[in-house]
């Protein structure tokens, strides 16, 4: 049952998706792979710990918020081309790094993270606030901003404007056999309005996902490569519009 549900959902995302094929790669370039928003290209669960096990997408903000304790630290490997690299900038590679740190109690978590976009550390900050935790009667509900100060560019040569406002919602399918969670929302700017996203586990080291994350589709596999001791270490691969491919890795800690 939890495989044809799953393939039910990225049917569909693939439907939305499809209209978005044909992109203009210097809109919000520095956001193109992961936004390193909550989700982006790590795990985050209900009570707001990250790591595996819990939503994982790429550019699709999921609305479990990391809470007190949890530290997160990112980097992201982009191509502008179809080859696989492991590079922070370049004409050939969108690079992206972030530091991560949540607040607040489960349910209501605060993000907060500073995001590096080259190798000049040139750097913005994003936020995510909690509103509501999940319930049987509803789903986790969150509003962020990407780009607080406005500092990354809209478009190639013009300054500012990538500030990016939006609400998400977040559940996890508990009549399925496997982890599986659908993510949902709207946004401006970088968003465009609607996105979507599904997070499944068909294995407890392996993630795979796809989205539509207002934009271009992505998919994605993920894979956990250590957790002991409260650190906990995976790696990404993801294929942003079925055309650029980027490699990343999360590293977290929890006390």
């Amino acid at each position: 049952m939890s495989r044809l549900v799953l393939m039910f959902t990225i049917v569909s995302l693939l439907c939305a998706g499809t209209a978005a094929l044909a992109v203009d790669w210097s809109d919000y370039a520095a956001f193109r792979h992961v936004s390193s928003l909550p989700g982006n290209g790590f795990g985050v669960d209900q009570n707001g710990d990250i790591g595996f096990g819990g939503a994982y997408h790429m550019n699709v903000p999921c609305a479990y918020t990391p809470t007190k304790g949890n530290y997160s630290v990112g980097y992201n490997s982009g191509s502008n081309d179809s080859k696989i690299r492991l590079k922070f900038e370049g004409h050939d590679t969108n690079g992206t790094a972030h530091v991560g740190l949540g607040l607040g109690n489960p349910g209501h978590g605060l993000w907060v993270a500073e995001i590096f976009v080259d190798e000049d550390w040139r750097n913005t900050v994003n936020l995510q606030w909690q509103v509501a935790d999940e319930s049987v009667d509803r789903p986790a509900v969150a509003i962020g901003v990407l780009d607080v100060f406005d500092q990354r560019m809209k478009k190639s040569g013009i300054n500012g404007g990538a500030r990016s406002w939006y609400v998400t919602a977040t559940r996890k399918i508990e009549k399925v056999e496997d982890p599986l969670f659908v993510t949902l929302g709207i946004g401006d700017g970088r968003f465009s309005g609607p996105f979507a996203a599904v997070s499944w586990y068909p294995g407890r080291d392996l993630n795979v996902g796809f989205e539509y994350d207002g934009r271009i589709p992505t998919p994605h596999a993920a894979v956990d490569l250590y957790d002991k001791d409260n650190v906990k270490v995976d790696m990404n691969l993801s294929w942003a519009n079925f055309d650029r491919p980027a490699v990343g890795f999360s590293f977290a800690y929890f006390h």
